[in-house]
């Protein structure tokens, strides 16, 4: 019996073999469960409670009851949105007594020290897949009256929250009020309720725009998109000829049967449709419901399809070299559709955090504070763009490149490292990628000497000559790495120096130094490769369970210095031999009959302990492998047919 599933429910039994057939079996189950979802959008009352650029929702009653005395409460109450069920984290700062409801049932409540120090405290929570109702009440005394709810890792997990009752058909953002005196805290139509009671605040009155000028405005009418442009009065006499007219994407909160966009400075004006900013001149001007303080923005609802996260990076880019190698039109199309629905709203959603603090889409690029917020999607973009024709993705592009480039925190011999002085990595597969597509693309060789010059330090730093293999991580504090070879780290740099090499001139000067640090990799590699043709998941502890996107990336590196001629003859022959081994063994033993993949190890952090490695329990069709697994599969299908060819 296998080690996940029994055998004979193998990916590698339902194909026969057949390496295209598993590549497609996988994609297939991967489409399946993320079906292409447009953005939500959602109005939001632009004098309700927001969201700072931290992802740190701000219940400032302080200024919103400056009248009120000590010993008030005040309440606020938000739906969360959360497409399956999963344990969240969330912290909570204070200056007075704060408690936080979750469905119905306390989850936390602040002690005098939290009070006083005014620090966020962090506590857990399961969410249940739907709507959660959190309640959050906050107790005024005489130092303050204020508090902030954010979740533990915004920009991983954005908490993207919408009121409550169906009154406001799912607006965004929070509802608020003061408690009467002797009131329950919290009441129970804030705990349970469908329907709005008591005096919830922003009004649920709307008043219409009172500005003068020329505007546009769009929305649907018997099937054909209507637009006039005219004052606010003579939209509104036109609209009100059009009883069935409605805005020109479906909205959940309070709107108007129409957007309107301005007002305009000039005729020669070019109108974006919704979802995209227009400019007329210095100004951004976006649509919105012809109502005083509503906005119109967009959210991003679906589990992984239409977000901008690092593992979606590579989940896509091995679907992207899966749908060229099977000549699949769908996978293509599917790729596509995920790459312009995240790069086609990236400047609408800077414009959201300019305005709201933290965006309902693309928050991780938007937050961009790390190098895994930018380096793995961002390659998947380039690769996708290969002939540079598209200028949201260029225009991306250039953002991630000065941020790399320019802004990326370095320790003084300049390898990229983290804000708490640690170096990982998987960085490298985070950085490198990513500049080597970028040279590609704009002709800066410099991008490329970057490139090579990072692994090299990151050799320096973290490469264990003893077994061949790499730490996971360096600490710059203590000056020491923790000596811990865990399998996706040791993956990532593989696969980025493949990446790299595949792009680097023949004479660069950092070449053969690079080919000699490639082949290093792989005779450490190929003297821990488990049994079954898996790596584990502490490369040199077989006990540890076998891991299967670090030993996908193997494959998919190995199959490269095969075809490149990175290796010699005997080397050449034994990276076959492991390639060959270690895809019999995903297939057979981690991939079943329904293209699902087990054992990825879930997301990391780090630790000096070997049993915190141990700990890291592995994922069911987690993304951090089902890509490179596909991509595995290209390589070696290339490799195979190559060999025929020889």
């Amino acid at each position: 019996m296998g080690f996940y599933f029994e055998d004979e429910k193998s990916a590698a039994v339902k194909c026969g073999g057949d390496i295209r057939k598993i590549i497609r079996l996988a994609g297939q189950r991967f489409m399946e469960d993320n079906p292409p979802e447009p953005y939500v959008w959602r109005t939001f009352d632009t004098r309700g409670i927001g969201a700072d650029r931290k992802g740190r929702y701000l219940f400032d009653f302080d200024a919103r009851f400056p009248d009120a005395e000590a010993g008030r409460t005040a309440i606020a109450c938000a739906d969360l949105y959360c497409p399956r069920e999963k344990g969240s984290r969330f912290n909570l700062g204070c200056t007075c007594p704060a408690s936080v409801w979750l469905n119905g049932e306390k989850v936390f409540t602040s002690s005098g020290a939290d009070e006083r120090s005014g620090e966020a405290q962090t506590f857990s929570v399961s969410l249940k897949a739907g709507y959660n109702r959190f309640v959050i009440t906050v107790e005024k005394t005489v130092i303050g009256f204020s508090a902030f709810l954010q979740n533990a890792m915004p920009q991983w997990e954005p908490c993207n929250y919408y009121m409550p009752f169906d009154e406001r058909n799912g607006e965004a953002g929070f509802l608020w009020r003061l408690c009467e005196k002797g009131e329950t805290i919290p009441p129970a139509d804030a705990l349970r309720g469908d329907h709005e009671e008591g005096e919830w605040l922003p009004r649920k009155e709307s008043v219409p725009l009172n500005e003068e000028g020329i505007f546009a405005s769009l929305a649907l009418s018997g099937g054909r998109e209507i637009t006039v442009t005219g004052t606010l009065a003579e939209i509104r006499a036109a609209f009100a000829a059009l009883p069935d007219a409605c805005p020109p994407v479906p909205v959940k909160g309070r709107c108007t049967p129409y957007l309107v966009l301005g007002p305009l400075s000039g005729k020669d004006v070019h109108i974006a449709p919704p979802g995209r900013v227009t400019h007329d001149g210095e100004d951004i001007l976006v649509w919105r419901p012809d109502m005083e303080g509503m906005a119109l923005r967009p959210y991003v609802e679906s589990f992984l399809f239409g977000k901008w996260k690092y593992p979606l990076g590579v989940t896509l880019y091995g679907m992207l070299e899966s749908a060229k190698l099977l000549s699949d039109e769908k996978m293509a199309d599917y790729v596509k559709q995920h790459v312009l629905q995240v790069t086609g709203i990236q400047e609408y959603a800077e414009y959201d955090t300019e305005c709201f603090g933290f965006a309902g889409v693309n928050q991780q690029i938007c937050w961009l504070d790390a190098l895994d917020d930018c380096g793995s999607f961002g390659s998947l973009m380039l690769q996708f763009d290969k002939e540079g024709k598209n200028a949201d993705i260029s225009r991306l592009a250039d953002r991630i490149a000065r941020y790399m480039l320019e802004e990326q925190v370095r320790e003084e011999h300049g390898a990229f490292c983290r804000r708490d002085r640690t170096i990982w990595a998987d960085d490298m597969y985070m950085s490198v990628p990513f500049l080597c597509r970028y040279a590609e693309r704009t002709g800066d060789t410099a991008c490329l000497d970057a490139a090579g010059e990072q692994l090299l330090l990151y050799r320096k730093l973290l490469f264990m000559p003893e077994k061949g293999m790499m730490a996971h991580m360096c600490c710059m504090i203590h000056d020491r790495n923790n000596g811990i070879p865990w399998s996706r780290g040791n993956g990532w740099v593989i696969f980025a120096l493949s990446e790299l090499l595949m792009r680097l001139p023949a004479g660069h000067r950092l070449r053969q130094e690079l080919i000699s640090f490639f082949r290093e990799l792989t005779e450490g590699y190929l003297r821990v490769q488990g049994e079954s043709g898996l790596w584990h998941q502490i490369l040199d502890d077989p006990e540890s369970y076998p891991e299967s996107s670090a030993t996908a990336m193997m494959i998919c590196a190995f199959c490269r210095g095969i075809r490149g001629g990175w290796y010699d003859d005997g080397l050449s022959c034994r990276a076959t031999r492991a390639a060959e081994k270690g895809w019999m063994g995903l297939t057979e033993t981690a991939m079943d009959e329904g293209g699902n993949l087990f054992g990825v190890c879930r997301g990391s952090g780090f630790s000096f302990s070997r049993n915190y490695y141990r700990s890291l329990s592995w994922n069911y069709n987690d993304t951090h492998g089902i890509g490179i697994v596909m991509l595995a599969g290209c390589e070696m299908a290339r490799t195979v047919s190559c060999m025929a060819e020889h």
